[in-house]
């Protein structure tokens, strides 16, 4: 169960896309994954919340959102398991990098829902073996930028019709 905090930095509105001084009790780790998703987020806005690091329990939003076991996650994070269990159990943050390949996951599979035009078939494409990446599935590209821009060259390829 996430503890109740008494927060007095700053906390991601989704509905305002701006950050506040929250002093209300709030549960850690309320922006859900989903939100960064759905959202298209200001650039200013995802340098800070990498900077000041995610929430760890970003993680289960991932794994639900994706259906996909948290092995995959941990690994396109490039965050130990043992590592990321304690950082969700002390309901602690990710590190900026981690926290960066978060927001990268979330900017691609938005796009593939564009192009796809749901989530259900986004996700099935994220993690189905192309062609157009050696074999790999665009999710496992993901934890690396190179990679990334690998799969939103198919995605465009796929909105605007062109090659790849």
């Amino acid at each position: 169960m996430p503890k109740a905090i008494k927060a007095t930095k700053k906390i991601y509105a989704s509905k305002t896309g701006k950050f506040r001084s929250d002093t209300l009790h709030r549960k850690r780790g309320s922006i859900a994954f989903s939100t960064f998703v759905t959202t298209a987020t200001p650039t200013a806005t995802k340098i800070e919340v990498i900077r000041s690091g995610m929430a760890a329990r970003v993680v289960d939003d991932m794994v639900e959102y994706l259906d996909v076991p948290k092995s995959v996650i941990f690994g396109i994070l490039h965050t130990p398991e043992s590592t990321a269990h304690k950082l969700i159990k002390d309901d602690r943050a990710l590190d900026s990098a981690a926290s960066e390949r978060v927001m990268r996951v979330a900017d691609i599979i938005r796009i593939a829902e564009e192009a796809f035009g749901s989530r259900e078939a986004a996700t099935k494409w994220l993690k189905t073996q192309n062609r157009g990446l050696a074999g790999a599935t665009p999710l496992s590209m993901l934890d690396t930028e190179p990679g990334a821009g690998e799969v939103r060259r198919l995605l465009a390829s796929i909105n605007y019709g062109g090659v790849f």
